[in-house]
């Protein structure tokens, strides 16, 4: 057995940001946690922004970090949420810092958007679920609002491709993030001639595209310089936070397996060898998104646990705050909710009072009132576990397979109730594991484009390296 590997992930989420560490020793992979940071958009002249230089500044804090515990690290990748991009200028400077997917400057420009590409056409050619988030939404808007943006841009980098192109000076765009913007082909990967030709977008403006687990560079020497570093690699892996996530997943039998991202979003969905782009797709509000190593994942996202996070936030500001392992005693007490909600409402999707918004939606739908925390916590439980449940169903329509293996990533699977609750109302077994899914995925899609680990083994690897809970229809939890 060789030398213990070191690798970093970059792991952005739309809240916060992490550095961690993967330790490699060809047979089992460790992940440590290096530096954590907040990523906190801005308002400026009535638009938000992201923070772009302090999020690459606290990346190369947790560079120095990690290099002064551990010595020289191998490589690094960068891996985000989707959608939102920056404007790199023809000397290779960034314009402007990139626009948070909340900004609401597309709302002037939507109507003339669909006018030219229809949210169904859209759909058909980019296998992109239509939303005034996507990049082809934004991108529009900026270029009708700043014809100059045409002769000034070079390019347009998605935000962890900008990251690599801080870190290496290779502008390039990764397959798995770009397939999150509705500019590109559902098939092929690449961007839609039909797209930019109806919207007047230039396509000069994509980068080269690069596959998932492309090695691009090195760390530029002067940032070796500055974080007194030797050579590191620097790798477009699975670039979209989800893809990393569900590379990490150790399936049995993937024609027959579900996963559940499960977090703040909960983003149920399947592989598939291809985009799946009919009309009942559609209706069902699914999208089609690029895997490591080719494949698709068609996939929902559904409101997740940000109903539980708001409704703890208003308890705690009134003074009554409950701490996570509360909640989950507090539902567990109870046989059943009393009520159900549509996680997926409207009423849900902005902060504010959950509690009243669960109360005011069970008075309109005509079920009974919750009057208790540990009522409100059960509905919110329950809900979110049918949803998942009808999302699990509609899959198997689309893809005429049936599912008998639903895997839960991500850090809700802390929230043991809920899987519990998940394979009740799926009547599915349940593989609980890993939580850190994405920085794991991140680091293993490393590994393979390094050559230290095949394709083909990094499930038995995951297997080997991480505990897994496994939830049956019942109430027997398994844990290995």
């Amino acid at each position: 057995m060789g030398d213990t590997l070191k690798l970093l992930a970059m792991d952005l989420g739309a809240s916060s940001g992490r550095v961690m560490l993967g330790l490699y020793d060809g047979e089992i992979l460790r992940i440590e946690e290096i530096h954590r940071f907040a990523n906190s958009p801005v308002q400026i002249g009535g638009h938000l922004y992201w923070d772009v230089l302090r999020l690459f500044h606290e990346m190369k804090q947790g560079i120095r970090k990690a290099s002064r515990v551990h010595g020289q690290l191998m490589s690094l990748s960068v891996d985000t949420w989707g959608v939102d991009y920056g404007f790199i200028d023809k000397e290779g400077q960034l314009l402007y810092s990139p626009h948070h997917y909340r900004d609401q400057r597309m709302a002037a420009y939507r109507s003339d958007l669909e006018a030219l590409l229809p949210p169904e056409e859209q759909f058909s050619i980019s296998g992109n679920q239509p939303s005034v988030i996507n990049t082809v939404y934004q991108l529009y808007s900026d270029l009708q609002a700043n014809p100059s943006l045409v002769e000034i841009a070079a390019k347009i980098l998605m935000m962890p491709d900008l990251f690599h192109y801080l870190f290496s000076g290779a502008a390039v765009g990764e397959k798995s993030i770009l397939s999150t913007s509705g500019l590109c082909d559902a098939v092929t990967g690449e961007p839609s001639s039909e797209v930019f030709n109806k919207l007047g977008i230039p396509l000069r403006l994509i980068p080269g595209i690069v596959s998932s687990g492309t090695i691009i560079g090195q760390i530029l020497p002067r940032i070796q310089e500055e974080l007194g570093i030797g050579p590191m690699k620097v790798i477009a892996g699975a670039s979209h936070d989800t893809a990393s996530a569900v590379a990490s997943i150790p399936y049995a039998d993937k024609s027959k397996a579900a996963f559940i991202s499960c977090g703040t979003w909960s983003l149920v969905g399947m592989e598939t060898k291809e985009p799946i782009t009919n009309k009942q797709s559609y209706k069902y509000g699914f999208t089609n998104e690029h895997c490591f190593g080719g494949a698709n994942r068609l996939l929902k996202n559904i409101t997740g646990l940000w109903i539980l996070q708001e409704t703890g936030r208003i308890w705690a500001e009134a003074g009554e705050p409950v701490s996570f392992n509360e909640m989950v005693e507090l539902a567990g007490s109870l046989d059943q909710a009393v009520a159900l909600i549509d996680p997926n409402d409207p009423i849900f999707s902005t902060p504010g009072d959950m509690p009243q918004r669960i109360i005011e939606y069970c008075t309109r739908t005509g079920q009974p009132v919750p009057h208790t925390k540990a009522e409100i916590i059960r509905i919110i439980q329950d809900s979110l576990a049918l949803s998942y449940s009808q999302s699990i169903e509609q899959l198997e329509e689309l893809t005429g397979q049936t599912v008998s293996t639903i895997h839960m990533v991500g850090g809700g699977i802390q929230n043991e109730l809920l899987c519990q609750l998940t394979a009740n109302k799926t009547g599915k077994k349940v593989v609980a594991g890993p939580i850190e899914a994405s920085a794991i995925g991140n680091i293993l899609v490393q590994l393979v484009a390094l050559g230290e680990l095949e394709a083909a083994k990094v499930q038995d690897t995951v297997q080997r390296s991480f505990e897994f809970k496994y939830y049956h229809p019942t109430t027997y939890v398994e844990t290995k």
